[in-house]
């Protein structure tokens, strides 16, 4: 039997960590891991060599070169369904894990969806799971050395949005609630950048989808008033963050920070972004920022809610011309009684 060099074996030990947190930020059984490190299992599984890569923060690049060192191909589409199947394993227990771009994030963003609860959002806009996946996948995405592998990135991202979508409706019905709590500065900025003249004449696509977009967020706030309340805020935080089970017993906190600055290059494949964690201490700040966001609420707005978030956001967005499309695509989605996105 061919024996191969324990190269994914050094990267865990680089690493810093231990078995028991590798386990739990890859959805790897310990037991696997311990027989991995001690040499018990000389080639592990496809799956679980790009699990523990992409939770190391490594590029899809870097997953390929590492699988084939052990003889493997690239990864595929057809791989995706065993990383999924890790990844729903995951836990956020025990301190910080780093957030860095893109792939580590939605991964991390899956885990979150699935732990359930209330959610609180601190953004400049609504949450990133109404996005049409056309618009989600319009986000750029870092640096890979060869095709091969920004496409699987590609798909690997594609299905995490609708993973994301199926369990975020799965908790709208069994009652969790969202709340969104949005710097009314931020939100004008955010539509100016894509709905305003230029973006909409560079890209009239992206703004159409932005509506859609917005559409899928006002749709449920209509629909479902008690679980998803938007709140624009006359104040801008200094961060943007989520609370995932809020009103839990373990509620966690993803903190991606705020990228002012957008750049498409090589140098931006691995940077930093923020991290996510359960640590009561800091949890408890995060929840204490919630409070001073609740203060800077618009009032007008919260009364006649949803009607005035909807007169709102479509006086918004006729700035731009675009206020006709926004009521269609409400409308369209209102005559459906389930809970449904674009």
């Amino acid at each position: 039997m061919r024996k191969f060099s324990p190269r994914i074996v050094t990267l865990i030990n680089e690493s810093g960590l231990n078995l028991n947190h590798i386990s739990k930020s890859t959805g790897i059984s310990n037991v696997y891991l311990r027989k991995l490190v001690h040499g018990t299992i000389n080639r592990p599984g496809k799956d679980k060599i790009a699990s523990i890569m992409l939770a190391l923060n490594q590029s899809v690049s870097s997953v390929n070169a590492m699988l084939k060192a052990y003889d493997y191909q690239p990864l595929a589409v057809e791989d995706i369904p065993a990383i999924l199947e890790n990844n729903r394993r995951r836990k956020i227990v025990g301190g910080n894990l780093p957030q860095h771009d893109h792939i580590y994030f939605d991964l991390l963003l899956a885990v979150l969806e699935r732990t359930g609860g209330a959610r609180i959002l601190v953004k400049n806009r609504p949450s990133g799971v109404f996005m049409p996946a056309e618009l989600y996948l319009m986000k750029e995405y870092p640096y890979e050395s060869d095709t091969a592998a920004a496409r699987f990135r590609y798909e690997l991202t594609k299905a995490l949005i609708m993973e994301r979508r199926e369990l975020f409706i799965a908790n709208l019905e069994a009652g969790c609630r969202l709340e969104t709590y949005i710097c009314k500065s931020c939100f004008d900025d955010y539509l100016a950048r894509h709905i305003g003249p230029t973006p909409r004449r560079e890209h009239p696509r992206r703004a159409e989808l932005v509506v859609q977009y917005l559409a899928n967020a006002l749709s449920l706030a209509i629909k479902r008033p008690q679980l998803h309340q938007i709140r624009i805020m006359e104040r801008c935080p200094y961060f943007h963050f989520l609370i995932q089970d809020a009103d839990g017993d373990h509620p966690k906190v993803s903190y991606p920070g705020r990228k002012l600055h957008v750049f498409d290059n090589e140098y931006d494949m691995r940077m930093l972004e923020g991290f996510t964690t359960d640590l009561p201490l800091i949890v408890g700040q995060f929840k204490n920022e919630v409070e001073m966001c609740q203060r800077a609420a618009d009032v007008a707005l919260i009364e006649n809610y949803p009607d005035t978030m909807l007169a709102y956001m479509t006086e918004r967005v006729d700035r731009y011309g675009m206020a006709a499309l926004l009521k269609r695509r409400v409308s369209a989605l209102l005559k459906r009684p389930a809970l449904s996105f674009f």
